[in-house]
């Protein structure tokens, strides 16, 4: 299967249209945001602050997730609106008592279903007892000095994909893969051949309300240091006459992947730290916001239970929300072509806000909206404080002259089928503040800009033992995906911030996964990708590629090392990918392999509790 795509505008009139695009939709975009904000922050008025608890956030790579989505591919869970992510530990363990609930009211038993539960109640096992024991609310100070430890071991050969945001200019910042055919995986540093990675995370709450927690990485070569990659493109090029000064990936091997501090305010927690975020329906990629670059320091503000709108706003179904504002890096540079001549820009630390809220107004059937703008930065804050505040909350962007902002809108629905197996089908659109006429039928109707697609059918029971299920997914990429004419694109220390296939590109994806002895998953996934060049580069061709992938999954279970009780899990993923004309080079092909091995070991010990 093949999608064309038309390639990007020259940059003049990207440059020209972004100024002159339609006062209406730009200014539906910005209020977009706001929207969501002002439901989010009435919807936290509403609800009642009764009493607050431990709220640790669960590790994107965590098999409950997978878990969690099967049963609910099972009908087992009401309320699970897995569009936002990450998730409390203490929401996962009402989810399965909830899934317990409904499994233990069934009409027929489901031996999966029951070794899943099983699973998590032994990985949530401290966090059900409160649940059970109706002390949620207010427990007493506790450390769990060792929540987990994962050791990897990654084998990496090919060339890596390089990401030309705008144009050619070679001092641009560039954005890179981190590791080939193995993106979502927070942007940590390893290099061809061999690499050894190790991730330990604990956690500790305080005076019943407040949670600290963090996971820590050592990525790379045991024998050196891992390799630096130039993100300068193309190679010996020139900026105004003088050799270029390339970017470098970042590759620090000791590494904070995620966390931060947590208070818990009836059933809201606002943070400060380091957080992984995605969000939407698209399971192989984020369109919107994902974990492929490291975490960014954000102040993030969300619910830790789905809970029902008072009144007739009930109606809407249960919900959760989430709102973020963060800092990003420095080195972001772009050529302004509106000077003459054409100057270097440097918006160094922008700044970027975010909001996300999910409904479930039937059993069948969920949607939500997101939005995230980046603003400011070195030489374009030129506003005072209201001017930020207009400009974090979408209700006012106001003027380039002032300071200039990128920002993204999307809508995102699932649709549950029972007679169907429970069959579901996904969709998510989102646009880009970069006007363009390109391939929109369905966003041309809304109030985007540049628009891009994913979505997906997913069939949780195949086979009707639910032992074998099946998922197609495929992404339209808009050629102004994560672009900007300025330094305000969405790349984080040289990795894209959502999908890894970046922009003006095309990806499907067939997947089949089987449980084996109840304990085992195994997923083939066969997948076919095209990526259009920039055109102002004379012979440069499209990239096509096409790969398999195999993932092995145990699920975490309990054993006894000379009487030290553990919980383990194994991870293992093997892919193979041809390419023709990586890169946009005619005639260098590559052949790209990747092996993964993680192993995870939860201690099942109880924490340490101080009454």
């Amino acid at each position: 299967m093949q999608a064309k795509l038309t390639l990007l505008p020259d940059r003049q009139t990207v440059v020209s249209a972004k100024a002159a695009h339609p006062a209406p939709a730009h200014y539906l975009l910005a209020w977009t945001g706001a929207v969501i904000a002002a439901v989010a922050a009435l919807l936290t008025a509403c609800c009642a602050v009764r009493a607050s608890t431990y709220v640790v956030y669960i590790a994107l790579d965590d098999p409950a997730y997978d878990e969690l989505d099967k049963l609910n591919g099972m009908g087992l869970l009401d309320d699970y609106l897995s569009e936002i992510r990450p998730i409390a530990r203490v929401e996962a363990a009402r989810l399965t008592l909830e899934a317990q609930r409904n499994l233990d009211e069934a009409e027929q038993p489901d031996a999966l279903a029951g070794v899943l539960i099983r699973s998590l109640r032994e990985e949530f096992h401290e966090e059900i007892q409160w649940l059970e024991n109706d002390h949620e609310d207010n427990p007493p100070t506790m450390i769990h000095p060792l929540e987990r430890v994962e050791a990897q071991y990654i084998y990496s050969s090919g060339t890596r994909r390089r990401f030309a945001l705008f144009s050619s200019n070679p001092l641009e910042y560039q954005a890179q893969e981190a590791t080939p055919l193995l993106a979502n995986n927070d942007g940590l540093p390893t290099s061809p051949g061999s690499n050894e990675i190790l991730r330990i995370s604990n956690w500790a709450g305080v005076g019943g309300f407040l949670t600290a927690y963090g996971e820590t990485s050592v990525a790379g070569p045991i024998v050196h240091s891992p390799a630096l990659f130039e993100q300068a493109w193309p190679p010996g090029a020139l900026y105004n006459g003088s050799p270029a000064v390339t970017q470098t990936s970042d590759t620090n091997r000791l590494r904070l992947l995620r966390g931060g501090v947590v208070a818990s305010i009836g059933n809201q927690a606002l943070a400060f730290g380091y957080q992984e975020m995605g969000w939407g329906t698209g399971y192989f990629a984020p369109l919107s916001q994902g974990n492929n670059a490291r975490a960014f320091p954000a102040l993030t503000f969300q619910s830790v239970h789905p809970r029902l709108l008072p009144g007739f706003l009930r109606y809407l179904g249960p919900f959760r929300h989430q709102i973020f504002v963060g800092r990003l890096n420095n080195g972001r540079y772009a050529e302004d072509l509106r000077l003459t001549p054409p100057l270097l820009k440097n918006y160094n630390y922008p700044w970027i806000s975010g909001q996300v809220i999910a409904f479930k107004p039937l059993p069948t059937f969920e949607f939500g909206l997101d939005h995230v703008i980046m603003f400011g930065g070195a030489g374009n804050s030129n506003y005072g404080w209201t001017g930020w505040l207009g400009r974090a909350t979408g209700l006012n962007t106001g003027n380039t002259s002032q300071g200039n902002t990128n920002s993204r809108g999307g809508v995102f629905l699932k649709i549950y089928l029972p007679s169907l197996r429970n069959t579901e089908i996904y969709q998510e659109i989102l646009g880009e503040d970069n006007l363009s006429t390109e391939f929109r039928p369905v966003g041309g109707a809304l109030p985007f800009l540049s628009v891009s697609y994913q979505g997906g059918v997913y069939i949780p029971r195949v086979t009707a033992d639910g032992l074998t299920d099946a998922r197609f997914e495929y992404a339209l990429i808009e050629p102004n995906y994560s672009r900007h004419d300025d330094s305000l694109y969405w790349a984080y220390y040289g990795q894209l911030m959502a999908d890894p296939i970046g922009p003006d590109a095309t990806e499907i994806d067939l997947s089949v996964g089987r449980w084996f002895n109840y304990r085992y998953r195994g997923d083939a996934d066969v997948f076919y990708t095209e990526r259009a060049p920039n055109f102002e580069i004379a012979g440069l061709s499209k990239e096509r590629s096409g790969g398999i992938a195999i993932d092995v999954m145990q699920i975490p279970g309990r054993f006894d090392v000379q009487n030290f009780s553990l919980l383990g899990s194994l991870r293992v993923r093997a892919a193979c990918e041809y390419v023709h004309d990586i890169n946009w080079m005619r005639g260098t092909d590559s052949v790209r392999t990747m092996v993964l091995i993680s192993g995870s070991l939860w201690p099942a010990w109880g924490s340490w509790i101080w009454h």
